[in-house]
């Protein structure tokens, strides 16, 4: 198994995931993605120990942003989560959660990937 080398994208506009997804791949780095706070939840019960960082859209169906960040912290706090919203006031309740970090939508592809450098090694190019 390898132990924190993938990041978990978690955003339900599919278009916005997509991008992410994609340009994180290209850039080198290990993904996984889901389109709801129930399957976040779900992928993070099976394999938590495998996120680098959780890249986290705070306005889901099913189960909330902060939901997710609630119940990650519970199972394992050491996962840095990158809280994403348009909304100051969802930021602002992500951190009180314990987000590592808060980025306003929309956010710059150049501070994703220095967030991504910072928190998970990128998987060898063959």
């Amino acid at each position: 198994m390898q132990h924190q080398h993938t990041a978990l994208v978690v955003e339900d506009e599919s278009m916005i995931r997509e991008l992410i997804v994609e340009f994180l791949e290209e850039e080198g780095f290990a993904v996984r993605e889901a389109a709801d706070g129930a399957q976040a939840i779900q992928m993070i019960d099976r394999q938590h120990a495998d996120y680098c960082v959780v890249l986290l859209d705070l306005m889901l169906p099913k189960v909330s942003g902060v939901e997710v960040l609630r119940h990650l912290e519970q199972v394992d706090h050491s996962v840095p989560v990158v809280a994403m919203s348009a909304s100051r006031e969802h930021l602002a309740e992500a951190v009180r959660a314990g987000a590592t970090m808060a980025v306003p939508k929309p956010f710059d592809i150049a501070d994703l990937l220095a967030v991504m450098t910072r928190h998970c090694p990128r998987t060898a190019r063959e």
